[in-house]
């Protein structure tokens, strides 16, 4: 793989060669080749990488590339991995910063000076891959260049056939199906919801879940099995039938964590997913067809990943169209968030608890942004109210023990019908409930013709036997080791309350007062026997919707924080901006000294070039804040568009994941002192003006931004060498100064402008290398544009952050 890898690299290297007419360099080259300025000019600009390298201008003269960077690598202590590379890289920059007609996979994009018009021809003409010249030119060297080209290659070369499957969805042409349900098989109660996935409708417009009908006008179960001897199933109240109990044990509180697919437990839940599953489908033929639609189910928080696959295979053995699965505490609170009224949302990211009571046990799940989920579970479900109910019954009713010994298959039943009980109870606490069991109802049996027995609970009643036997002080106790033994005594600043039970009247009081919030703070669904199913089906269609859209996104961003690209970026695109100016000013200035009517010096010259080059560069300079936000926005879009494209879809249920923004104002820029360059231009012209007589030979431009102008300015003495003779037997500083001061005609003028553009283009280069060199010594710039970056992706790490407290 890698060697195929290092192939298309380089053929992509021989076709930027292709598309461009500067010679290729590499560590082979001589720097005398180059034509370097001088040695001392690399070393300043070396020093711009690394202040504190000690390396003279002898070392490194007549040397090969390879050596310089050898010598500057072996100084640094940096002689492999990604340092030796960055230092390969600064040196090539450092030599390009001061010499011409060159590149390699190093510098800078724009030293190469490449076509990219043809390169895009000879992309496509190779590899088969449109690209366009906005793709390419964003790039701010040759190396990101090369790598995002490869990737497009690489990922062209990948046919679908050898892909592999990645997760169930893999391979699935997801836009083909229509619905999403989600179905809670829960201890005590089923039910299932619906949601459309609307796959081109904006997550702000997408209908709610709704939920479905499980037959008799019923949309909650009870969750229980009755399988007889020829196979045949009855699910819900139809498994409690007396005249199908008499031919077969029904089986409640059945849902475990699954172990074996064949074990016995596994095959009973199984059976039970099937015929869920295809009751759905009768209860809802109008809707559902095959193919149009897929399923979700849910899971304990506590199931590991191992258990949930294994849960996972038993429903796609049952025959349900499966895409996934989630944790019943998630479903929760993203159905909580979906009702924006209950205000649960905000306080996820503080600490909130999911408190579900269930028939077998009493789960917590503890949620916060700073911190994994915490599951812990007691054994202190809803079942046990009912079996007190009926254990009541027992001890005043002596015809309840005949009926037990005579029809133990039957007893199931009776329960079934305490549990009714208990749940008109608190369907409505300030109402009395009176139910009257007559055997002779349900058995033929003269023996039990007479009996009957009663169960009558006033109001508050029930909750008046539960505090006798201990069962409300046993949820109390474990609200309040909960928090103490498996969350450490965390903040909790919501509670979400789901399973029928919740219902009860003493839970809100009881949760308030275990664990000191306000009962305001405390949310129940209007039915929270429905609340799972309809979060799953709500975070099904989520994460089909997301699917992929996060996958490496983290890394990607922390990838985008360590790097440079989006200062080189800005570097580019400012310094190249800052350069056009200056070169027009330049070239527009010379134009009209040599096209005015009136006779000029050179020291006119000068003075005219200062003030349009002040002019310009205080128009430039203001612009650097929206240089940088061009920079962050070209290398961002895609992270940036990935995370809001992710948090549009959880915000719309609520949760409270603020839009970053940058805040341009906080850049500092620093002292860019270009003012300086204007102040010294006489000076710097003055100094260079004894060569006046020859050919001034492009002189370094110095360490400091002060000399911008210096190179250029210099060919205006050094383009006027028909003036020599006019000052012989003066001295060096009578010369400079009768040079720049001698009015000129309209013909010496034309002369000034033709050895000017004789050298135009080294002169633009000059300039370039001098505000390159400018920029990239700020440090202030740098740390500035570097820390609001950070800031910047950060926040996107903190959304992406918040938004996975609702992730498995």
């Amino acid at each position: 793989m890698n060697e195929i890898k290092s192939s298309i690299r380089e053929n992509l290297l021989n076709i930027i060669k292709q598309c461009t007419s500067y010679k290729f360099v590499d560590e082979n080259v001589n720097i005398n080749e180059l034509q370097v300025v001088d040695a001392d000019f690399f070393i300043d600009h070396l020093h711009i990488y690394y202040e504190r390298l000690q390396i003279s201008a002898s070392e490194i003269k007549g040397k090969n590339i390879g050596y310089i960077i050898s010598i500057v690598s072996r100084r640094l202590n940096c002689t492999s991995g990604e340092e030796y590379e960055e230092v390969k890289r600064n040196v090539y920059r450092a030599l390009r910063s001061c010499s011409v007609n060159w590149y390699n996979q190093y510098v800078y994009i724009q030293d190469a000076r490449l076509n990219f018009k043809l390169l895009v021809a000879r992309i496509n003409e190779v590899y088969g891959i449109s690209l366009i010249k906005k793709e390419l030119t964003r790039f701010s060297n040759i190396n990101v260049l090369i790598s995002f080209i490869e990737e497009k290659v690489e990922n062209k070369s990948i046919s679908s056939d050898e892909s592999k499957e990645t997760g169930i969805m893999a391979q699935m042409d997801k836009k083909k199906y229509e619905y999403i349900i989600g179905i809670d098989l829960g201890h005590g109660e089923t039910s299932a919801a619906i949601c459309p996935l609307q796959w081109d409708v904006p997550a702000e417009q997408l209908d709610p879940a709704k939920d479905l009908e499980m037959g008799g006008n019923k949309k909650v179960i009870p969750s229980a099995i009755t399988i007889l001897d020829n196979g045949t199933a009855y699910i819900g109240d139809s498994a409690f039938n007396p005249e199908i109990l008499k031919q077969a044990d029904v089986h409640v509180c059945f849902k475990k964590a699954p172990k074996d697919m064949n074990g016995e437990a596994e095959k009973l839940m199984i059976c039970y997913m099937q015929e869920v599953y295809r009751r759905i489908r009768e209860n809802n033929s109008a809707m559902l067809t095959d193919g149009n639609h897929l399923v979700y189910i849910a899971t304990p928080s506590g199931w590991d990943k191992q258990t949930q696959d294994l849960y996972l295979q038993m429903a796609k053995q049952a025959g349900l169209p499966i895409a996934g699965l989630t944790k019943e505490s998630r479903a929760a609170f993203v159905r909580a968030q979906h009702d924006v009224t209950s205000g649960i949302g905000k306080y996820i990211a503080k600490g909130a608890v999911v408190f579900d009571m269930g028939s077998s046990t009493l789960d917590f799940t503890y949620m916060s942004s700073n911190r994994k989920l915490i599951d812990h579970g007691y054994d202190c479900g809803a079942s046990f109210i009912e079996k007190t109910i009926f254990k009541q019954c027992e001890e005043n009713d002596e015809s309840i023990h005949r009926f037990e010994e005579k029809y133990p298959r039957l007893m199931p039943y009776l329960l079934f019908e305490a549990r009714k009980v208990k749940e008109q109870v608190y369907f409505d606490s300030s109402l009395r409930v009176k139910k009257t069991i007559n055997f002779e109802d349900f058995i033929d049996d003269e023996d039990f013709e007479d009996d009957r027995f009663k169960m009558v609970y006033q109001p508050g009643e029930l909750n008046s036997l539960l505090e006798q036997v201990g069962y409300i002080k046993e949820i109390e106790n474990s609200a309040r080791d909960f928090v103490s033994s498996h969350i450490n005594n965390a903040p909790i600043y919501g509670v979400f309350l789901t399973g029928g039970a919740s219902r009860m009247d003493f839970i809100k009081p009881l949760i308030s007062k275990c664990w000191n919030i306000q009962e305001s703070q405390i949310y129940r669904d209007q039915d929270p026997s429905l609340t799972i199913s309809q979060g799953v089906a709500e975070v099904a269609r989520m994460d089909l919707r997301t699917e992929g859209m996060d996958e490496g996104l983290e890394e990607a961003i922390s990838q985008l924080q360590k790097s440079d690209i989006i200062y080189d970026s800005f570097i580019e695109k400012f310094g190249y901006t800052l350069w056009d100016r200056i070169t027009d000013e330049v070239a527009g200035t010379i134009t009209s000294f040599r096209d005015a009517d009136n006779d000029y010096s050179l020291y006119d010259l000068q003075t005219s070039i200062t003030n349009n080059v002040q002019e310009g560069i205080e128009e430039v300079v203001p612009q650097i804040t929206a240089f940088m936000q061009e920079a962050i926005s070209e290398n961002t879009s895609e992270i940036q568009t990935k995370v809001e494209n992710i948090i549009i879809h959880y915000s719309n249920q609520g949760i409270n994941i603020p839009k970053t923004e940058l805040n341009i104002r906080t850049l500092n820029t620093g002292n860019i002192n270009l003012n300086s360059v204007l102040d010294s231009i006489s000076e710097k012209i003055a100094s260079e003006s004894a060569n006046w007589a020859g050919a001034v030979t492009g002189a370094a431009i110095g360490g400091a931004i002060a000399f911008l102008l210096g190179g250029p300015l210099a060919w205006i003495v050094g383009g006027a060498t028909f003036l020599g003779q006019l000052f012989l037997g003066k001295s060096e500083e009578e010369k400079k100064r009768d040079a720049l001061q001698k009015d000129l005609d309209k013909d010496d003028r034309q002369k000034v402008f033709d050895s000017i553009s004789e050298k135009w283009d080294d002169i633009q280069e000059d300039i370039r290398n001098s505000v390159y060199k400018s920029i990239s010594r700020n440090k202030e710039i740098k740390q500035s544009i570097n820390q609001t970056t950070y800031q910047l992706l950060q926040s996107y790490k903190e959304s992406l952050k918040k938004t996975r407290i609702l992730i498995d």
